[in-house]
């Protein structure tokens, strides 16, 4: 029995010293990440072959590799072994294992790729792309109707944003429907294509409808589609509306809030009974799709209003989401600048522009009531009437922020009395009274210092711009800048 048990040894580590050659030659590329999926480790060859210009450490996988299996192993704690995975537009062999600790938890997941320039599986992988460049060829039409935007193209690594993508992340794992708020211009059709693209539904159309643009006379046609012959005019085969038209894929929904009452209605039994009808026919169309809506306006207090169905509300918000105003992460707001600007600069064809310091410190100082859109146009007016310009200065901009200018003549908040605080809290002043008036006295004193500049108030009080502007919208500022 000992010499079967020596015997049984040797052998076990003989096929291990194999299996560990054979996953040197077959499997180069490799990458490792920790129990939340975040990147710490990555060999040579998978960093070239990724093209990556700077390193993934620290970074989300799906940053990394959008679409990767390291999220799904993470959550179930069960391998993906030789499944195929699209990298780089072309084909690769992926298999993913978790990693345990003593105590049976996961503590992270490993992956091993292989392509087909550096594994025993290039024909195989070579005939499957070449097929697959093919498909791509053919389903141009289909390709218009897919994700634009990856999780990995959004900038922003502050805090709130981390938030808002790992939110994104863990909800694109689950068929629920989900409700992107925020106001206007904070990137909710960005976020509704990349929550599709990670989801399993990545390969089916993404259709989208912005409901406050179509007239109410034919939204319901637009969404449910046209029967032939429905009425006079109509064509003859009919005409598939956007529900038909997404499928088994996502429709997203843009500022839902303005759909009519009697549409609300008919969505509701969509969600509910995943059934339809064509406007002027009886027969009853079934679809699996996903529902991904999105609104600027408070859909709660529309409730209470009667403007909006309380059941639908709550059938659209499995899974609400807020994005957060830029002025609420202005630590995105430089990185954000740099891509707005090499964007511009490419697609109109001029040379690249840098911010200076004052100009970044300007923009810092805005209130942004228009977002990230409002960021992109102010940018974008400055390219064009700076054409030649390698940088762009505060001079540059600051006629294209007349806030900013009025701030500047006006400094901060007009001082409160005391006495006004004290008649506020009944005649009494209690502790938190009385930091809330040495706060506030604080705050006034460093923007009467820096000349109304909201980024210099921050740093003289050591607080980040995002808490300074949140404490001036508990004191009532909402108007100087």
């Amino acid at each position: 029995m000992s010499t079967t048990r020596f015997a049984s040894e040797a052998v076990r580590e003989r096929f291990l010293s194999f299996l560990q050659r054979s996953f040197e030659t077959f499997y180069q590329d490799t990458i490792a990440v920790d129990r939340h999926g975040i990147v710490n480790w990555i060999s040579d060859d998978y960093y070239q072959f990724l093209g990556l210009t700077e390193s993934p450490l620290g970074k989300h996988i799906t940053d990394v590799i959008p679409g990767s299996y390291m999220p799904q192993v993470l959550a179930t704690g069960e391998p993906v072994m030789l499944d195929m995975l699209s990298i780089r537009n072309q084909w690769v062999l992926v298999s993913v294992i978790p990693l345990h600790n003593e105590a049976g938890e996961i503590e992270g997941a490993f992956g091993f790729v292989a392509t087909d320039s550096r594994s025993g599986m290039k024909p195989l992988l070579e005939k499957y792309n070449l097929l697959q460049r093919e498909v791509r060829n053919a389903g141009r039409f289909r390709d218009s109707r897919s994700a634009r935007y990856q999780l990995s193209q959004i900038a922003g690594q502050s805090s709130a944003m981390r938030q808002v993508k790992e939110q994104i992340r863990q909800t694109a794992r689950f068929d629920v429907s989900v409700l992107l708020t925020g106001e206007t211009g904070t990137g909710k059709e960005l976020f509704a294509h990349a929550l599709h693209g990670l989801s399993l539904r990545a390969d089916k159309p993404f259709v989208s409808i912005n409901v406050a643009a179509i007239p109410e006379t034919l939204i319901e046609a637009e969404f449910f589609g046209v029967a032939p012959g429905a009425f006079t005019g109509a064509k003859k085969e009919g005409r598939a509306g956007k529900l038909e038209i997404a499928e088994d894929g996502t429709l997203f929904l843009d500022e839902i809030g303005d759909m009519p009452l009697a549409l609300q209605s008919k969505l509701l039994r969509v969600l509910q009974e995943r059934e339809y009808e064509r406007v002027g026919s009886n027969q009853v169309q079934h679809t699996d799709v996903r529902i991904v809506a999105a609104t600027s306006r408070d859909l709660q207090e529309m409730v209470e209003t009667g403007e909006f169905r309380a059941d639908l509300y709550y059938r659209i918000s499995a899974m609400p989401i807020h994005l957060p105003a830029l002025r609420e992460r202005l630590d995105d707001l430089e990185a954000l600048s740099e891509r707005i600007l090499d964007e511009c600069s490419v697609r109109l064809g001029m040379v690249t522009k840098t911010l200076t310091p004052g100009a970044i410190a300007l923009l810092s100082g805005y209130d942004w009531p228009g977002n990230v859109r409002e960021l992109y146009n102010v940018l974008e007016r400055a390219c064009i009437l700076n054409e030649n310009a390698s940088y762009l200065d505060e001079g540059a901009l600051l006629t294209l922020l007349p806030a900013v200018s009025a701030a500047r003549k006006t400094p901060g908040p007009a001082p409160v009395p005391v006495q006004a605080l004290v008649a506020e809290s009944g005649g009494s002043l209690s502790l938190r009274d009385r930091l809330r008036i040495a706060e506030r006295e604080a705050i006034q004193d460093a923007l009467l210092q820096t000349g109304g500049n909201r980024s210099e108030a921050a740093r003289l009080l050591g607080i980040s711009r995002a808490s300074l502007y949140q404490k001036l919208s508990r004191m009532g500022d909402r108007t100087n800048g």
